[in-house]
Order: C-alpha cells, then structure tokens, then sequence
C-alpha cells in the first residue's frame, strides 16, 4: 500500500513498483463504483455529513479490500491509497477515527507492507503545478491544513516505511521502497 500527500508520487511509484513485478497488480481507490460518484459525493455530502462522507470512502476501501484478498492469491497488490488515508483525511476534517481493519460489519485487508511517500514541499509545489491542482492540492497549499494531515500521518509511522521522493530521479524512490518489499528481491 503505498500512501502520501496528494503530489508526493504515490502512483508514479506504485506504478514503477508493479511493472517490476510479474506478479504485480495495480489497484487505486476509490474505485469502480466508488470512483464514479466520488466527485458527486464530495460535493454534495462533505460539508453536510463528515460521517457519512466517511462512510463513504471506509465502504470504497471495503469493496477495494474484497477485490485485492481475490487477487492476493495469485499476485503481489499495489494500492495507491488505502484505509489510512480515509482515517487521515477525516481526522483532519475533526472526527474522531481510528485506523481500524475490523470493525462493525467489516474486515479490511491489512497491508502486507505500508509505504509512505514523503517529499519537500517546493517539489511537491512544482510537480502539483505542472499537472495542475485538484481540490485536495489546493486544500493542502495552506501550511496549517497541510501539516495536520501530515501530523495525523505521523501517528501512524509505526505502520509504515518513509520512502524520500524529493529528488528528479523516481528510481532512487523506487529501489528504496523495494528494499522494503521481499518479494521484489
């Protein structure tokens, strides 16, 4: 599972992660259905009910969750954002969650390896600007916003591995990720 602000390189290096992988599948979330109304959803539901806008993306990262045990049987999964970044972005929002696999009707697949894609704000800054910023981009431009996502990320640095993706060269990101994978060895 590969996670991390928006910008940071997360797709690219999963992407580069699963292309050395003969086994490897790509899963991005939300998806499916879920990436269909995402939009819609955000829209017109963050500002009325942040639990059920929660609701929303723990069920993506479920239906997610259901699809990868299927492929985990006979390949190697790499998912741009997962349940830690529903937990993380709500957190910030002011809710009270936890990065919970199991709860209430649920059983999420926990990762086999977390990766976190840190980075300098200036390349961030410059990489958003040259593919042109999302909403999320320009909600973590403000510093305060920005530093309790990555506050609420450091609460859980015990799940994961930082990878360093401040540099122009996304191989040196993507073989020190790798030393963290065993399966790519």
């Amino acid at each position: 599972m590969i996670t991390g602000l928006d910008g940071s390189g997360t797709s690219s290096l999963a992407e580069q992660l699963c292309s050395r992988d003969p086994h490897g599948v790509l899963f991005r979330t939300p998806d499916g259905p879920f990436g269909e109304s995402r939009v819609m959803f955000d829209r017109e539901v963050r500002e009325r009910s942040q639990s059920a806008h929660y609701l929303f993306y723990l069920a993506s990262v479920a239906y997610a969750s259901e699809r990868i045990k299927k492929q985990m049987k006979t390949h190697n999964v790499y998912c741009v954002r997962y349940l830690i970044d529903t937990v993380v972005s709500h957190r910030v929002a002011g809710m009270d969650v936890e990065l919970l696999y199991k709860g209430m009707g649920y059983d999420i697949q926990q990762p086999d390896a977390m990766l976190f894609v840190n980075i300098d704000e200036s390349t961030r800054q410059r990489r958003i600007t040259v593919r042109g910023k999302s909403e999320l981009d320009k909600l973590q431009d403000d510093e305060a916003t920005r530093n309790r996502f990555l506050t609420e990320f450091r609460r859980f640095s015990d799940h994961y591995h930082e990878i360093d993706n401040s540099g122009d060269d996304l191989q040196t990101a993507v073989q020190s990720a790798a030393t963290h994978l065993p399966w790519l060895h």
